[in-house]
């Protein structure tokens, strides 16, 4: 329980509460305290005219009917909202009907006098006077006290205790140093608590609501569910591809257990050896080859990795590619055309696209039947939404079921009717190309072409 308390106490959000409080209660009492000495409970202004129209025609009614004292003092309680104070001019004696809302007002006129009529305005009330008259065949100045009409918070405030009066500012100011320090700690123990639970292994916790701040806190919140998107998506994909993997490498291994199996019984068969010894070598050449697709995949399927950017002609680079990919095509007697090339450069990994468009190629001339064409063409789109570049790789094969074609860059994934096992390929050729893009912000699908075949189109942003 103490450790819990500590740690309390210890925390941003009891921090940041004891500073802002401490702020705040300090700016109360130095105001409070300069104020006190500033501030005045009286407030001296020109006659009111109302009450000064009132003043005037008591006074004419008292001379007029030779009203005593004593019957004014018992007449006027009966108004409401009204009073009078009577100053025996040359005693200086106050006479009131002894109401004791009328005893400040009567301490204040004794130490105070004003030569002509005016208004004092008090919290609660108005006195305006002194309107000299004859009472009593003395002489009297006369004053008028206007009661308020409806108790204000001001004077509220000042009728309550001192103690009271102090309690107030330190009770709002700790709610408000309270909810300023929860709004401030709130998104950090969020990110804590998140942080903690991916930690522990749940790569799913995020910062719920993220995007309704607008401040810092809301970046950071922001920020870091974007991290940790990256590294569940960085985790998730090494889990994906650890699986393919061991799940692909079984086939190989199994034909180049059994090829050095029957190597091994044909010792004295130098031919069938040969034959096995043969296979097994083509099982290493295709293990050698899925291997390096992996870690290709691997490596750019890290979001975390920076690519190398370098200015890139992009019509000499695949031109370059084109003749390349032609030594394999001739294998097939299939011409690989090329059509509309833009001279164009753009920021990027050279590498990478290389890697890209040889994929893609070497995949459309896999599965293009003979003497048949591979067709690549550029067209460049410009308009106030972007400035980008296409570039479309077109072969003659038998396509793909409609159904399959957003499974093509999945990794190891094939057509069952036309991109078996047979064909050779590991069925990681368009994954890589697709992470390729992907890393220069671009974009790569497929469809299939009205006349047959397949058509994949990779869109890079010029700027």
């Amino acid at each position: 329980m103490i450790t819990k308390i500590r740690r309390s106490f210890s925390s941003i959000g009891f921090k940041i509460f004891l500073w802002f409080w401490l702020f705040a209660l300090s700016s109360i009492i130095a105001t409070r305290f300069i104020s006190a000495q500033l501030a005045e409970n009286s407030i001296i202004l020109p006659a009111h005219p109302n009450d000064q129209k009132k003043l005037n025609r008591l006074a004419n009614r008292i001379e007029s009917k030779n009203i005593t004292a004593s019957e004014l003092l018992q007449y006027r309680p009966k108004i409401s909202h009204d009073a009078i104070i009577i100053k025996d001019i040359k005693s200086g004696e106050f006479t009131t009907d002894n109401n004791p809302f009328l005893n400040n007002l009567v301490s204040y006129l004794e130490i105070n006098s004003f030569p002509a009529i005016t208004s004092i305005q008090f919290p609660r009330s108005r006195i305006t006077g002194p309107k000299n008259i004859t009472l009593d065949n003395k002489p009297v100045a006369l004053y008028l006290v206007v009661k308020g009409k409806s108790r204000h918070f001001n004077s509220f405030i000042m009728q309550l205790p001192n103690w009271l009066k102090l309690a107030i500012p330190i009770a709002v100011s700790s709610l408000l140093a309270w909810l300023l320090a929860r709004t401030l700690s709130k998104p950090i123990l969020a990110i804590r608590r998140a942080a903690t639970d991916i930690g522990n292994g749940q790569l799913d916790a995020r910062i719920k609501n993220a995007d309704k701040r607008k401040d810092e806190l809301g970046s950071l919140a922001t920020s870091f569910n974007t991290m940790a998107d990256k590294l569940s998506l960085n985790l998730t994909a090494n889990q994906r591809l650890l699986a393919d993997v061991s799940h692909e490498l079984r086939s190989p291994m199994t034909r180049l257990q059994l090829a050095v199996g029957l190597a091994q019984q044909s010792i004295n068969k130098p031919e069938l050896q040969k034959k096995h010894l043969a296979r097994c070598e083509l099982e290493v050449t295709r293990l050698n080859e899925m291997i390096s697709d992996v870690l290709s995949l691997s490596r750019l399927e890290n979001t975390f990795q920076k690519i190398n950017l370098q200015t890139v002609h992009l019509d000499e680079l695949l031109t370059d590619i084109c003749q390349d990919c032609q030594y394999i095509a001739d294998e097939k007697h299939i011409l690989i055309t090329m059509n509309n090339f833009l001279s164009l450069d753009l920021l990027a990994d050279q590498n990478l696209l290389s890697s890209a468009f040889s994929n893609v190629i070497i995949n459309a001339i896999k599965y293009s039947p003979k003497n048949s064409e591979v067709i690549i063409s550029m067209h460049r789109l410009i308009d106030k939404q972007q400035n980008s570049i296409s570039i479309i790789i077109s072969d003659n094969g038998t396509g793909v079921p409609q159904s399959t074609i957003e499974k093509l860059f999945q990794p190891f994934y094939r057509v069952d009717e036309a991109r078996d096992r047979n064909s050779g390929g590991t069925g990681l050729g368009l994954a890589i190309a697709q992470q390729a893009v992907l890393a220069h912000n671009g974009k790569i699908s497929a469809k299939n072409k009205d006349s047959g075949g397949l058509s994949v189109k990779i869109t890079l942003p010029l700027t």
